[in-house]
């Protein structure tokens, strides 16, 4: 048993069975479950942080949430008959308030959101950070593998979370009710967790013969859930401070990603670029930095800014577009969803994939926008959309076009998700998108447009309607030329 110099030892865990004692490594370091003993300074106050409402049956111990603290030295009973004790009641609460910290940016789902759609904002399997923290077998496992692995030490890396403690509690919109001692836990347990599992993801030796995650697909699904939860996110200079202290120790070799890159290929399935972008300095967490691949062009100009304050233009439907002659058209190799362009007729949107994850991340992506206070591009982005796609067909046609690649099925399916993720968002000024709304409704009521449409449409959408409308303007001039010519030879009288 490894004992720190600050009073607490860490034992092995309980999962493990009789027959397979866990053993110590070269620094002590064993299956990582933090017990406070009866070793502890007298004084402290430590208990490890337990988990939130997530599934008991995989292992998770959950955590009575927080009650309501009630002002110190006023009895509940009382409140109601004493207008002085009310007062002071108040007074004690706002005193107790603390101030909103400039660096904050992990905050609670607004209610509007989260109403009947709890699924997409609560865990399933891991709980990260100090809203859903908890220990689990599976997040024991990962750790002890990360520790053993790398030969570091407990102590250096407790003293790391220390010293990062108060600005890793400012990044969270509610006060921590959690002592020092908790927090750095739940910071240590849940940092190293997130690092083993995107080291598993990437070096695929990592994972052994039974990887509890990566070898369930099922699980890595609900893990890969998780992590795009706004309200389960870890501040991402702990993540990257850990893995460069990680890689200074490291004796492998093969680190030579740096933290940035390493996130970049965890999340390239959503991301759809194989290339970071030049605008992730100082990112927040993970969902700001998917945000940013989204978002990789600069915001409009300051002219373009003030003449969309003036205006109220939403697109017209698909089906609309289609009949005024309007081309769709995908760009390939493009992620930004600000990279949308209509000239000559053409619309061209960058290819966007719908699959199973598309719901989760873009409701957790708006929340963040929403709180955040920074521009709403992709709330902009979603209530354009849908828009766009009011029925089943808007739907069909952007996927014929391939402008959509939906793994969801029919095309009703689609518009009823595009209309349940921008339901509560609205239309916003400035609006990103109002120049294109703008020549699209233009082009949509220019007549010339809709005949020429029609025209094509009806009479040359297929070479056999091409031939037979050919041969039928030749017959009318034949005939017309005849006609002429027999109006001609008349004799005259």
């Amino acid at each position: 048993m490894f004992r720190s110099t600050r009073g607490y030892e860490y034992d092995s865990c309980k999962a493990h069975s009789s027959r397979d004692p866990p053993t110590s490594d070269g620094n002590g370091v064993r299956d990582i479950e933090l017990k406070h003993k009866q070793t502890a300074p007298a004084g402290a106050d430590f208990d490890p942080p337990q988990g939130g409402p997530i599934h008991e049956q995989r292992g998770l111990v959950p955590m009575p949430p927080h009650p309501i603290p009630t002002p110190p030295h006023v009895h509940t009973s009382i409140i109601g008959n004493s207008s002085d004790l009310v007062a002071i009641a108040i007074q004690e609460c706002i005193q107790g308030t603390p101030d909103l910290s400039p660096e904050c940016c992990i905050y609670r789902v607004p209610e509007r959101f989260l109403k009947g759609n709890e699924e997409f904002y609560k865990p399933r399997v891991v709980g990260i950070g100090p809203y859903f923290g908890s220990t689990s077998y599976v997040k024991t496992k990962y750790v002890d593998a990360f520790f053993r692995r790398y030969k570091l030490n407990l102590d250096d890396c407790l003293g790391l979370v220390r010293a990062w403690e108060a600005k890793a509690r400012s990044y969270y919109v509610e006060p921590i009710e959690l002592s020092s001692d908790q927090f750095t836990f739940t910071m240590l347990m849940d940092a190293t967790f997130v690092l083993e599992l995107m080291l598993r993801h990437h070096f695929s030796r990592y994972r052994g013969n039974c990887d509890p995650i990566f070898h369930k697909p099922r699980i890595i699904e609900d893990v890969y859930h998780d992590i795009l939860l706004i309200e389960n996110q870890l501040p991402f200079f702990v993540l990257e401070g850990l893995y460069l202290y990680m890689q200074i120790g490291a004796s492998t070799g093969d680190h030579h990603l740096s933290f940035t890159e390493l996130t970049h290929d965890f999340f390239k399935h959503f991301l759809q670029i194989d290339e970071c972008p030049a605008n992730l300095d100082q990112v927040n967490h993970f969902v700001d930095f998917i945000r940013r691949h989204y978002l990789a062009l600069p915001p409009p100009q300051k002219d373009e800014q003030k003449h969309n304050a003036m205006v109220h233009e939403i697109p017209p439907r698909v089906t609309a577009l289609d009949e005024a002659g309007v081309k769709f058209e995908t760009i390939k190799g493009s992620a930004s969803l600000l990279n949308i362009e209509f000239n000559n007729g053409c619309l061209k949107i960058p290819n966007f994939v719908v699959d199973d994850w598309t719901e989760t991340l873009f409701r957790n992506l708006i929340a963040f926008e929403q709180c955040h206070g920074t521009e709403k591009y992709i709330s902009q982005f979603m209530f354009l959309m849908m828009c766009m796609i009011r029925t089943s067909k808007d739907a069909d046609l952007l996927m014929d076009y391939g402008v959509i690649s939906s793994m969801l099925g029919s095309g009703k399916d689609l518009s009823i998700l595009f209309n349940h993720i921008s339901r509560d968002v609205g239309f916003e000024k400035p609006f990103y998108y109002f120049l294109i709304c703008a020549n699209l409704n233009a082009y949509c009521k220019t007549r010339r447009h809709r005949w020429k449409a029609i025209l094509k449409r009806d009479y040359f959408n297929t070479p056999w309607k091409i031939a037979s409308t050919i041969a039928a303007i030749v017959l009318l001039v034949l005939t017309f030329t005849q006609t002429v010519c027999s109006i001609l030879s008349l004799p005259k009288t």
